[in-house]
């Protein structure tokens, strides 16, 4: 295995017998890139080793040889997910040096036109993030939806992140629940609205469309669509560039103020997006009652393709209920060469994941839509 690794390109490879020595192999070294790990040898030692790897941050991926007893990988697939970690699969007797290969060329180990979001020792205070929102620390985050059949980026679905004077990039999570506390969700939008495009426009690139999210309670305040459209207004924003992402859950009880603010803004000229679709309930009813113009799927079914012939069943009829409405499909989660084919075989109009492209911020937007060998980024898988 090591001499394999070697001759894939990886220079530095650690062995371990035991899953004792390994665990502590990866402390003293302070973790690897890279693990892989045959599940088909003492199937809970090698559980407990690998949860114990991932909690402690030992590792940034994961390629899993075999299955520990049939029909437990996509929950173990999840389980690991969970953790952060991106799992890949190989499957067969034994490790072909070109099957091998071939998966590790989909894992995005390093990246240098991303920055790593880093493992925060210590939640910050809420004084400190409403401060960074006003001193414009926060920060859009730019991750590219694609088309499946052409590859090309047909639009970004902007997140946000902390950008910290002392260097460190913080995820949603780590701030987003002090700023819904401090009912300041708006002025987040409104502030990644007027930065991102802002970006676009001094890119030349005044005609991709942009995706936000928006959270029920957003939703639920009256005036939101008024001041959505002032705030465009103001800064010269398209409103056929804009489309608002929210999540099935949250929305089965859309209460009078919700449905007004949907259909204002529906009517202003911006699009609706469902989100992360099928992981809540009463999907169906939701896609009668609001005005959607965009299906995105959950990640959950693009990422256990490859191993649960179900979630390709349930994929297909998601794709074909949105052609059915006339509504765009966007496919999340996609990490793999195989999941991207499995999705242009059912016909799956676009498509966003690491398998593309880590959203990206500054410099690296730039290089992604102006540097030609860059541009072609996404678009070089489909030759």
């Amino acid at each position: 295995m090591s001499a394999l690794l070697h001759r894939l390109g990886y220079g530095h490879v650690l062995e371990a017998t035991s899953a004792a020595r390994a665990l502590e192999t990866l402390r003293k070294c302070g973790g690897v890139q890279l693990l892989l790990w045959d599940l088909r040898t003492c199937p809970t030692v090698c559980l407990d080793f690998l949860l114990v790897a991932a909690r402690e941050h030992l590792t940034h991926a994961l390629v899993l040889i075999g299955e520990p007893a049939q029909g437990t990988w996509p929950a173990l697939n999840r389980l690991l997910r969970l953790h952060g970690l991106q799992v890949l699969r190989l499957e067969g007797e034994g490790v072909v040096p070109e099957g091998l290969s071939a998966l590790l060329q989909t894992l995005e180990l390093s990246d240098p036109n991303t920055l790593e979001l880093p493992i925060l020792r210590e939640i910050p205070a809420d004084a400190d993030v409403v401060t960074a929102l006003w001193r414009g620390e926060i920060l859009p985050a730019f991750q590219p939806k694609v088309s499946v059949s052409t590859g090309q980026i047909c639009g970004f679905e902007v997140l946000a992140r902390w950008q910290r004077p002392d260097g460190d990039l913080l995820a949603p999570d780590q701030f987003l629940p002090a700023l819904r506390d401090a009912e300041l969700l708006d002025a987040l939008l409104f502030t990644l609205m007027s930065q991102a495009f802002s970006k676009l426009s001094t890119l030349g690139r005044t005609d991709i469309k942009l995706a936000f999210n928006l959270e029920p309670s957003q939703i639920a305040l009256p005036g939101l669509a008024s001041r959505v459209e002032q705030r465009m207004r103001r800064q010269g924003i398209d409103p056929r560039r804009v489309t608002f992402e929210l999540t099935e859950v949250g929305l089965l009880e859309a209460p009078i103020v919700s449905l007004d603010n949907l259909l204002r803004l529906r009517m202003l000229g911006c699009g609706l997006a469902i989100d992360d679709f099928g992981r809540g309930q009463s999907t169906l009813q939701r896609l009668i009652e609001l005005p959607f113009t965009e299906l995105k799927l959950d990640a959950c079914f693009v990422q256990g393709l490859d191993c649960d012939s179900r979630r390709g069943a349930i994929l297909s009829s998601a794709v074909a209920l949105g052609r059915a409405l006339e509504l765009p499909v966007v496919a999340e989660g996609v990490e793999t060469e195989r999941q991207l084919h499995h999705l242009q075989d059912l016909g799956c109009e676009y498509a966003q994941g690491y398998y593309f492209s880590k959203p990206v911020m500054g410099e690296a937007l730039n290089r992604l839509l102006h540097t030609k060998a860059a541009g072609n980024v996404v678009s070089r898988r489909f030759r």
